[in-house]
């Protein structure tokens, strides 16, 4: 966050498209980050990472692009299942996307387009309330 903070200092930056996107820890840390600080995110695109579905409240305003692999031995896709199943209950605008027969690190570089695309579909003015 103090990175965050200090190009907020340094930078002209539009405040209603700060992003947060992570791979394999870091996707563990989007969705702990998301729930420590929702107010901060545009989007916000966890990647091959698990959560606690018990935080998910604290950031269902925030919309997600998820993405895991149905092959990835490092960190068991049923992690990333399980958090879009309670987004979905709670009413969180979600895309998820989960590749046939990726792994860990497979599943990262084809997919950016999408998350990028995901994230420029996605301000924090003009989201629709669910």
């Amino acid at each position: 966050m103090r990175v965050v903070q200090h190009v907020r200092q340094q930078y002209t930056i539009d405040e209603n498209r700060i992003y947060l996107m992570g791979h394999s820890m870091g996707g563990i840390g989007t969705w702990k980050v998301a729930a420590k600080y929702p107010g901060v995110w545009a989007a916000i695109a966890p990647i091959s990472g698990l959560g606690q579905p018990e935080t998910i409240a604290r950031f269902r305003n925030i919309p997600e692009i998820v993405v895991h692999g149905d092959n990835d031995p490092t960190v068991n896709v049923s992690g990333s299942r399980t958090m879009v199943e309670k987004m979905k209950a709670l009413g969180v605008e979600v895309k998820y996307i989960e590749v046939p027969g990726g792994t860990h690190g497979s599943v990262v570089a084809p997919n950016i387009e999408a998350i990028l695309e995901f994230f420029d579909a996605h301000k924090k003015n003009t989201r629709v309330s669910h």
